[in-house]
């Protein structure tokens, strides 16, 4: 169990790598409210980002047009950004109407004694939650704990084993605004990550939009970016892109490619496992062959110059015929590894009573 969890793992940091194949901060663990699959699965291409000239838009300060329903994401977050020279959002993801997180990255400094900051990598979440909840699940596997001065209060501070010399795992949580603010980067050290702490700042809904990268895909262009992704993919029977869940949040072009492959994924999973349970050798067949062609789908082409979440799912449609991954039930791997329950199609291993059967999606 322990190697199945440590494979798991290992893929999925690999799967959150971004565009610039950053590494990934290691986490220890996660609070509940992110539910980030490695999804954390961060990494970006190009969609562009525009200013729109209809109506509901949001004229920012400096002349942009903004739509609506990116006006809805920054003002249902902190409004915060890390205000650090060299430092800039490379991706921004809304998980739910509370829940989102903004990844920054910079190019590495020179370690040594000089070096303020060896940093490549941050991470800003903000949730529904307790902070006391939260700062248990983090001081339970904490190194070091400390706490440090943010955003006008003070943020409980925690070092972990992970990291390396000039680069330590290293994570912020405190109270802001009526949620919990999880901050975590890559730092030379406590002072070093302090110092990112106190470049935190809070700002207005244009400025916020303004430092939004290109990638992130506008909700009004979704059903289109959609159908656009689903070029090429095999399709289960009556499969229906609408029923994709997260179509109304706001993610940038992987996160939102994981969503749409990872459905699809899921959906023809959920077929065959149930051909399997219900003896329908044709019907497991079926969903062997459609998966078999996952690598040749131009939207994991695509994404696997960002990260690792593609190599997932077709691991995972490679060991279809033998319904195991790493020692464990295919079933359990997937709602794990490519987090089927949120998409809406859990699935339930040989035997077991729980993640019942979900509906397919339907044309209908």
């Amino acid at each position: 169990m322990r190697d199945y969890a440590d494979q798991l793992e290992r893929r999925l940091l690999a799967a959150s790598a971004s565009l610039a194949q950053v590494p990934v901060v290691p986490r220890r663990r996660r609070h509940p409210g992110a539910q980030r699959l490695a999804m954390s699965l961060g990494a970006v291409l190009a969609a562009v980002l525009v200013g729109l000239s209809v109506s509901g838009v949001f004229a920012g300060g400096s002349g942009t047009a903004w739509g609506a329903e990116l006006v809805s994401f920054a003002n249902a977050s902190p409004l915060v950004i890390l205000d650090q020279a060299g430092w800039q959002i490379d991706y921004a993801n809304e998980t739910s109407a509370q829940d989102g997180e903004l990844h920054f990255t910079t190019a590495p400094t020179p370690t040594g004694p000089s070096a303020e900051d060896n940093s490549t990598d941050a991470q800003l979440s903000w949730f529904d939650g307790t902070l006391s909840t939260s700062m248990a699940d983090l001081a339970s596997s904490a190194d070091l704990t400390t706490t440090a001065p943010v955003l006008g209060t003070v943020a409980h501070v925690y070092q972990y084993a992970y990291g390396q010399p000039g680069n330590q795992d290293i994570a912020a949580l405190w109270a802001y605004d009526g949620r919990v603010l999880d901050f975590r980067a890559g730092a030379a050290d406590i002072a070093a990550f302090e110092s990112l702490l106190a470049s935190l700042r809070a700002v207005d809904t244009n400025t916020w939009l303004s430092a939004l990268p290109e990638s992130v895909v506008q909700t009004t262009d979704r059903a289109a970016v959609i159908a656009s992704m689903l070029q090429g993919v095999t399709l289960p029977p009556g499969f229906d892109p609408s029923t994709i869940t997260g179509s109304d949040l706001t993610s940038d072009r992987y996160q939102l490619g994981a969503w749409v492959t990872g459905t699809v994924a899921c959906t023809w999973l959920k077929l065959w496992s149930d051909a399997r349970s219900s003896g329908d050798a044709a019907g497991v067949q079926q969903a062997i062959s459609a998966m078999a062609t996952a690598p040749n789908w131009p939207i994991l082409k695509e994404m696997s110059k960002s990260g690792g979440y593609p190599q997932v799912l077709e691991e995972m449609a490679a060991d279809m015929p033998s319904g195991r991954w790493y020692n464990q039930p295919l079933e359990d791997a997937a709602n794990s590894g490519l987090g089927c329950p949120a998409r809406g199609v859990p699935l339930a291993a040989p035997g077991s009573s729980t993640g019942g059967p979900a509906p397919l999606p339907s044309s209908g």
